[in-house]
Parts: C-alpha cells; structure tokens; sequence
C-alpha cells in the first residue's frame, strides 16, 4: 500500500469515526428530546384520558346520588313510585346495569308488616328493590346477601356512613354471575341510617368501553385498576386473565394510588404514565395507566439518522476525491522526482543535482536530502584520504596492546600473592574482635549484678530503718493499749457494782407488786360484799391486779437481764486481763526487734560502701574492654577493605588482560575494514 492510499484510509477512518461521533451525539439529544416530549404529550394525554373515563365512569353512577337525595326526604315517595323510578334510572343510561335500595327493617314507612313475602321484599317485609337490565330488558328482583359480613356494598355504607365506591365483584342476576362495580351512598335521616341506594356498572361494559377508545390509531394502550388491585382492564395484554395486579408487572400503578400522584417512567418498550383517578369525591382512588411505544419514537430517529448517514458518507466521497486530486497535483509529483534523486545517490551517482523552489513541507524535505548528500560527499573525501592512516593506527596500536597485556597479567599474580596475606590477617582480627566482644559482654553482666546489688542493698538499709521506726511505734501503741485494758477493767468492776444494786432494786419492786396483788385481791373481796354499789370499785381493783402482775413480770425479766449482763462483764474482766498480759509480752519482743534492727544497720551500709567500690572499678574495666572493642572492630573494617581492593585489583588486572586481547583482535579486524572501505570509497563518484 503507498502513502496515497494509507493517506486516503487514514482520512477516511478519520472521517467515519467523527460522523460517527456526531451522529452519535445527534441521535442521544434527538432522542432524550423526544422521549422528554412524549412523556409530557403522555402526561397531558393521560390528563385527558382521565377525564373521560371519570366522566363515563361517574355520569351513570351519579344515579345513584340523585335516587339518595329523593330518599331522604320523608314521605316524598311510596314502594310503587320507587320501583318506577328505579326502573327509569335503570333505562336513563346505556352504561348502567341497574339501580337499587335496600332499607333498614321498618325504616321506610314503618309498614314492612303489610309486604311481607311481597315481589321486591324479604319474607320480613323490607323493602330491597333492585331494577337491573338482563336480555336486553329490564327487570325488578329483589336484593340478595346484603346481610352477610362480607358485602361490603351494604356493611360498609352501613359501618361508616358515607358514600362508599365498591371495587369489581361479582353477583347474580336473573341467575347469571356478573361481575360489576357499585357506587352506593348511605341513606340518612336525623342521624339515622336508614338504607342505602346504589348504582351498578358491569365490568364487560367498562371493558367494551376501554377497549373500544382507539387514541392515536390504536398506538395509545390504557390499563385501569381498582383500589383493591382488581384489574377491570390491560391494554397492553387485554386477553391476559389474571384479576389481581401484581407489582412485579408495574410496581408504579400502585404507588400512584398509595401516594396519590402522578408516575411518569418508561421501560424498554413503552412510555408510561400512571395517574390517580377518583370517580366519586371521599373514595379510595383508583389508577390510569396510559402507555406510549417507545418504537413510535425510535422509527422518527432512525429516519433521521440513515438520512444523516446518507449525507455523511457522500460527503466523505467527495472528501476523499477532492484529497486524491489534490495530493495528486501537490504531493505526488514532486516526490516521485526526490524518489528518483534518492536511488541514484543510493547507486553511488552522487554528482545529480535536484531543484525544487516550492517553500512547503516537501520543499524543507528537498533542502535536508541535498544538504544531506553534500555531507555525504564531504564524508566520503575525508574518508577516502584517511584511509592508509586508519591502517597504520591499527598496526601500531597492535602492538602497544600485546605490551599492555603481558603488564596486566604480571600485575593479576602481585594482587592474588597479597589477597592470601590480607585474608589470614583478615581471619586474625576476627578471633580477636570475637574475644573481645565476649569480654564486653561478661564485663556489661557483672556491671548490671553489682548495680542490681546495690539497689538491693539500699532498698534493705530503707526497710531496716523503716522497720526499726514501725518497732517503737508499735511499743508505743502496745503501752497505749494497755493502758486502756486497765481502765476498761475498772468500768467493768463499776458495772459490776450498779448490776449488783440493780438486783437489789429489783427485789424492792418484787415485794411491792406482791403487797399491791394482796391489797387488790382485798378490795375485790369487799366489793363483792358492797353488792351494786361496789362495783365500780371492783373494776378499779380489777385493773391494780394487772398492774401488779406485769410488774411482777417486768422485775422478773429485770432480774434474768441483770444476771446475763453480770455474767457477761465477768467474761469481759477477764478477757481483758489476758489482754493485759498479752499486751506486755508485745512490749516485751517488740523492744528486743528494735534492738536487733539497730545492730543490722551499720553491718549493710558497710556492705553497701564495699559495692560502690566495686561498682566504680567495673565502670572503669567496661570503658576499656569496649575501647579495645572499638580498635577491634576498625582493624577489622580496614583488613576487610583491602581485602577487597587486592580482590579488585586482581580481577582489573585480568579484565585488563582479557580486553587486551580483545582489542588485538580488534585492531586486527580493524586494518582489514580499512581496507575494505578504501575499496568501497572508490566505487563513488564524487
């Protein structure tokens, strides 16, 4: 491939790839436009769609807010009149299946007793009407299952009085399952429910409706679910049979009823919009779904992207021509011409000449070849005349480098003779750096020991004389407790005494009480003989026998008390006697330990003075053991360094000699290259 071709690839690629860039680029904005278009067309479409399907939705259920009103307004309608007007109702619009009212029992015009197991009432006689199209006519049957727990299109209005929109559900009519959807609104009178009136919408008849609204020819698929999940319509899968929604299809028509807002969010296929609608105000909402294909989209880019790739690669096409023309015209001729120059100068010819008076790229290109083959010629003069010195050089330095190399292999023995004394030395310096550092070690070991003495020694003097203190304290606290010993004895024998005179107090009160029992047990006697009269005194000598007892009592204690606590202060005398005597002997040993500390003192801090000694002359043998470990250890470092340059002259010595040898055989192969150019030198033509 030459340089035209590689140019207009290059160019090419180039080009593709900026196209395709932009391109790129074109179609992202174009497409972010779009879909931020479609999502507020969608947005505004769903606001639309809404309304209608609320309106068509509310207008026929709106009867049944018509039917309440006339309800509630006392004796305005009779049974008959409600059942025609059901019936009108039933007919006013196409998309109701059917009215109805179920009152309370009595609660319509308190005669329930007159219609019972009437047409359009219960065997009780209440009045449940319900007018509800069936075959293409309309029919009045009476209201079935409102009683059970789970009808909500009863209890719940019933429960919370207020309008309630029951979600799909199914009932029979005229004997046939129909599922529908019931708007029902509590009748109330003073507070008071009395009934409910209700319209139904099927659910075939909002389906047909759905299904029938073609927006945007059919492009536009709207899906409608109810408070409680149920599916009344999918326009994206419209035969599908499930009822229940499920998240996993579209999480967003649930957050749109929970949050009561508005969803815009697309998936790989359609944009969507998912919206709360309420038909009825004070109702759960239920959600509108409206989708858009994205494709409706994609199509609109596509078109515009193989329009810009058709416009792109024509003018790539052109591009490309216009670049061949012109390299053509530039380019091409002129370095065909120093192509040409080029190959004569490679041949040898160097006498051509080459002119190109153009100031551009290829005009400096001209100028550096024709400058370069000047140098060449210039070269080539030089070498041609200096070609017979270059043969003389390299027979003389020949020479010189057979001398060098007989020097150099003299010099290699010298070094290896010196390498073997500098290694036994080497070894020497060793053993001694090695004794040396054993007897740092011993002299840093004995150091520690004898500083470690030392601390021991002057932490036993500090104990001693501690020791020798704790001793005269001790004496001097034993003193004091006997001391004390000896005055507790004393109150003991006080104590003694009082227990004693207590004893004998007791015993005066004893008598007492016991002369006090005898004068009660007397006036007793005398109030009996005193009959009525002496009967208060009775009571009073009644009363001085029991003070007389419960003294006897009290004195009795008294006495056991005294001669428990005299007992106990005799045990208490005599313990601290044995105290007192324990107390002695303490004294006793107590001075003999102080003694005996006092005799220890001098003998340690003698032994103490002898360890500093000890210590000092230790210091001083450490300080010069490592001194000659120091001098050791740098005899050591200086043998090991010129080992190492004998080593080093000994392997420069035979480099030497080896690139000597080289060098004569270069030198050799040089004289012969010489001699080659000189030949080759004339075959130019300068």
């Amino acid at each position: 491939m030459n340089i035209k071709q590689k140019l207009a690839l290059g160019t090419s690629i180039i080009t593709l790839f900026s196209l395709g860039v932009i391109l790129t680029l074109i179609s992202y904005v174009i497409y972010k436009n779009a879909k931020e278009n479609a999502l507020e067309n969608i947005s505004v479409l769903a606001d639309k769609i809404s309304l209608d399907v609320e309106d068509y939705l509310s207008a026929p259920l709106n009867e049944a807010f018509l039917l309440k009103q006339m309800l509630q307004e006392p004796n305005l309608l009779d049974r008959d009149r409600i059942f025609r007007i059901l019936n009108v109702m039933t007919a006013s619009n196409e998309s109701i299946l059917g009215t109805y009212v179920v009152f309370e029992p009595n609660a319509f015009d308190g005669k329930d007793t007159n219609y019972r197991n009437t047409n359009y009432h219960d065997n009780s006689g209440r009045l449940i009407p319900y007018s509800v199209k069936s075959n293409g006519k309309i029919i009045i049957e009476p209201v079935v299952g409102f009683d059970l727990p789970e009808s909500d299109f009863y209890q719940l209005p019933k429960k919370n009085k207020k309008v309630e929109l029951i979600p799909p559900f199914d009932y029979k009519v005229d004997g046939k399952e129909v599922t529908m959807i019931s708007l029902v609104y509590p009748v109330i009178r003073n507070q008071n429910f009395l009934g409910i009136a209700g319209a139904d919408l099927s659910l075939e008849t909002i389906r047909t409706y759905l299904h029938n609204l073609k927006i945007l020819d059919g492009a536009v698929k709207i899906t409608l679910v109810a408070s409680n999940g149920y599916v009344l319509f999918n326009g994206l899968h419209p035969d599908k049979k499930d009822v229940q929604w499920e998240d996993k299809e579209d999480m967003y028509v649930n957050l749109a009823m929970s949050s009561k807002q508005r969803q815009s969010y697309s998936d790989s296929d359609y944009f969507h919009v998912s919206l709360p609608i309420q038909l009825v105000e004070n109702t759960a909402p239920w959600a509108l779904r409206v989708s858009y294909p994205q494709e409706k989209i994609t199509n609109e880019i596509q078109f515009i992207f193989w329009i810009a790739l058709g416009l792109g690669v024509t003018g790539i096409l052109f591009s490309t021509l216009a670049n061949v023309i012109i390299f053509r015209k530039l380019v091409d001729s002129r370095l065909q011409t120093l192509i040409a120059f080029t190959k004569d100068a490679a041949n040898g010819n160097l006498s051509k000449e080459i002119n190109d008076t153009q100031k551009d790229e290829i005009g400096n290109l001209v100028e550096a070849v024709v400058a370069m083959i000047e140098s060449i010629r210039h070269i080539l003069s030089v070498a041609q005349t200096s070609g017979s010195e270059l043969t003389e050089t390299s027979k003389f330095m020949e020479n010189t480098i057979i001398e060098l190399s007989d020097l150099a292999q003299s010099q290699a023995a010298s070094s290896e003779e010196a390498s073997a004394t500098v290694e036994e030395l080497n070894a020497s310096s060793e053993t001694i750096n090695a004794n040396v550092v054993q007897a740092v070690d011993n002299s840093k070991s004995i150091h520690n020991s004898l500083h470690a003495i030392q601390t021991l020694v002057q932490n036993i003097t500090t104990e001693v004389e501690s020791f020798g203190k704790i001793a005269v304290l001790a004496n001097q606290k034993a003193e004091e407790g006997r001391n004390m010993a000896g005055f507790t004895s004393k109150a003991i024998e006080e104590i003694q005494e009082k227990s004693l005179a207590i004893t004998e107090f007791s015993e005066v009160i004893s008598n007492i009480s016991e002369k006090t029992s005898l004068l009660a047990l007397n006036a007793a006697i005398e109030a009996a003989r005193a009959g009525e009269s002496g009967r208060g005194f009775a009571v009073v000598a009644e009363e001085i026998s029991k003070l007389a007892s419960q003294a006897a009592e009290s004195v009795s204690q008294i006495n056991t008390l005294s001669e428990e606590a005299l007992h106990s202060i005799q045990n208490g005398g005599t313990q601290v006697t044995k105290l007192i005597d324990l107390l002695r002997e303490i004294i006793k040993e107590v001075s003999v330990i102080f003694e005996k500390a006092r005799e220890i003192v001098p003998l340690i801090q003698d032994q103490k003075t002898r360890t500093d000694q000890i210590y000092v002359e230790i210091e001083e043998i450490t300080s010069l053991v490592e001194s000659i470990q120091q001098s050791t250890e740098e005899q050591k470092r200086a043998t090991f360094e010129l080992s190492n340059m004998t080593i080093n002259i000994s392997n420069g010595s035979q480099i030497l000699s080896e690139q000597s040898e080289t060098m004569s055989a270069n030198s050799i192969r040089m004289t012969g290259i010489s001699s080659k150019i000189s030949e080759v030198l004339l075959k130019f033509n300068l």
